[in-house]
């Protein structure tokens, strides 16, 4: 596999404020000389999340979560270590260099980057059919009657695919691209399924089209739109699954709207994409929509980066109701809050919007009900609430739902107000949610660990490594000094090995940044945490090592002192012990005559 070169992990590293990256996600406030927020990565109402832009880190007290740059991307974006550098390299203009070249992995990445090059480009393509050719004229008068004019267009860079059976393929043609591309981005279909250089055509023809990016902002898919209700095929036809693009992951317009989800932690989820593009331009635009399918676990892990809370809009209809009631176990198996939103009858959030306004769609959000609340006041019907047996069968139904929500607060709170309202015995209700338990459909995209339960150093290795991370010098002094003997049967000692083992440039953020790359995320937020612990005062961190050292130069030798005295009629074993015991007293002598360690504690 390729590793992205070291020099390169930094360089992007220096070039990435921590401050302004995570700032660009969510409001931050500063504190003294830390920023601080509300934690993204579990539900409190108090900030404790703080970011440090001497130490370019950020650290959640309440949580436990922690890290430098590509830790809060690789935590908040759930993605891998590699693809953090890459988008970080790419917001800095910075290339990515690589130490090692899988060809397999080459020809993988070559192909995504041709890919993402031929979406592009299609997408201005689609553009300006519609805008440019006389062909898209019904495309443009469809547009003026839902209320989208020209700005809107470019705004969403929505286009127009012509009513031919080869157009984008002989465009493509002429822009360079083979017919192999073309069928794995799956623009085009093969009349021979499964048979990439049989003749292939294009798959959109005279529809509107929606280019469909991921969260970065990068087109992966499309989405096109019947135009003539007497046309062929589906109302919407999208993009099949290909290697940038999978359905089941992918929310339409979260590039446009995370900033605002992620400020209001709160996600509208619509249906469509016109729904979508036009409540964004009436000013709700925390909004996002599945692309063609169900809510899945992907996109509930997904939402869970930006939001605390899903207000659902489905139709009102039986298949919209249950497609919410389907997304409910997903949606609070991901630790979301979820509420209902209500649309009149034959209304959906487009036409609402274009007939009576922003505000008349706003209502309606600020209206919609919690989900158990929606549940008791709308399907709780009168003969049920009136015969034990009814009341106890829709508590069955409800215990699905407060099985799966993981905040232990929010769970209990729902049953207290689910047994009041049912008049049902609140540990029958638990009971009942017990035998219906079952694992949640998905993890969080970042599980919590409270800050307890992560593995803290005893507090003289503490202070010796926030020292050696942010004390000029002090890193280099030890290092030189015979540390590996020493630091061999300390206990606990391993993140200490992992810093005197790195290359890395005591306080300065890129390489500090490079180190905690490197390390697993128990260990980053552990380190986290020692650099945000102002109690650990690091001048004492030379005073520290030197009383490490002496205490465990001096037990190493009252134990091999011993053990040469137990097995004095043991030769082998003697003579082991006895050239540990030498290799202990050498590093004694060294130490004396350097005048490392004071003469009285050896």
């Amino acid at each position: 596999m390729p590793r992205i070169a070291q020099e390169t992990v930094e360089q992007v590293a220096a070039a990435s404020d921590i401050v302004e990256i995570i700032g660009s996600y969510f409001p931050l406030k500063r504190a003294g000389t830390e920023f601080r927020a509300i934690c993204p990565f579990h539900q409190e109402k108090t900030p404790s999340f703080f970011v440090s832009p001497s130490k370019q880190s950020y650290y959640c007290h309440g949580c436990g979560a922690g890290g430098a740059v590509f830790q809060f991307l690789m935590q908040y974006e759930n993605i891998e270590f590699p693809e953090a550098v890459r988008r970080l390299a790419a917001r800095a203009g910075i290339p990515i260099i690589e130490d090692e070249i899988d060809a397999g992995e080459e020809a993988k990445q070559s192909l995504r980057k041709r890919l993402l090059r031929l979406h592009f480009e299609a997408a201005a393509w689609f553009h300006s059919n519609l805008l440019r050719t006389q062909a898209a004229a019904h495309a443009r008068s469809y547009l003026k009657d839902r209320g989208i004019n020209i700005e809107i267009a470019k705004r969403w860079q929505i286009g127009y695919s012509p009513n031919a059976w080869d157009a984008l393929v002989t465009w493509a043609n002429r822009a360079g691209f083979t017919k192999e591309e073309l069928v794995e981005s799956g623009l085009v279909k093969a009349r021979e399924e499964g048979n990439p250089r049989s003749n292939i055509y294009d798959r959109f023809r005279d529809r509107l089209m929606f280019p469909i990016s991921n969260d970065i902002g990068e087109v992966i898919a499309f989405s096109g739109r019947i135009l003539r209700p007497e046309a062929k095929g589906g109302k919407y036809v999208n993009s099949p699954e290909t290697p940038l693009f999978s359905k089941g992951s992918i929310l339409f317009g979260l590039n446009q709207s995370k900033r605002f989800v992620a400020n209001a932690r709160q996600a509208i989820v619509l249906e469509g994409q016109l729904d979508l593009i036009t409540s964004f331009e009436a000013g709700i635009q925390n909004v996002v929509a599945p692309q063609g399918t169900a809510l899945t676990e992907r996109h509930a892990a997904l939402l869970r980066r930006f939001a605390d809370e899903v207000i659902l809009f489905f139709d009102a209809d039986s298949a919209g109701q249950k497609a919410a009631e389907r997304a409910l176990e997903i949606l609070f198996g991901a630790g979301l809050q979820v509420r209902l939103g209500e649309l009149p009858t034959g209304e959906d959030p487009d036409s609402l919007i274009r007939k009576l306004g922003g505000d008349a769609f706003r209502a309606r959000v600020d209206i919609a009900e919690d989900f158990f609340d929606f549940q008791l006041n709308r399907n709780l019907t009168t003969a049920e609430s009136k015969t034990t047996a009814g009341r106890v069968a829709f508590a069955r139904k409800m215990s699905q739902y407060i099985g799966v929500v993981p905040d232990p607060v929010l769970r209990e709170t729902l049953i207290s107000r689910l047994a009041t309202r049912l008049t049902i015995p609140r540990d029958a209700l638990q009971q009942m949610i017990r035998s219906r338990a079952r694992p949640s459909p998905g993890k969080t995209p970042a599980e919590e660990v409270p800050a307890n339960s992560l593995p803290m150093l005893r507090h003289d290795l503490a202070v010796i490594c926030k020292a050696a991370l942010i004390v000029p010098d002090l890193l280099n002094r030890i290092q030189q000094q015979p540390w590996k003997p020493i630091l061999r049967q300390v206990e606990d000692a391993e993140l200490l090995l992992k810093i005197l083992e790195s290359k890395l440039q005591p306080n300065e953020p890129a390489s500090l940044a490079g180190f905690f790359a490197s390390l697993p995320r128990a260990e980053s937020s552990t380190l986290t945490l020692i650099l945000a612990n102002k109690e650990l005062n690091e001048l004492m961190g030379e005073v520290f090592w030197t009383q490490l050292a002496a205490t465990e130069l001096q037990r190493r030798k009252r134990q091999l002192e011993n053990t040469c005295r137990l097995t004095s009629d043991d030769p082998v074993a003697h003579q082991e012990a006895n050239d540990e015991l030498k290799e202990i007293l050498d590093l004694e002598s060294w130490f004396k005559d350097i005048s490392r360690l004071p003469s009285r504690e050896l």
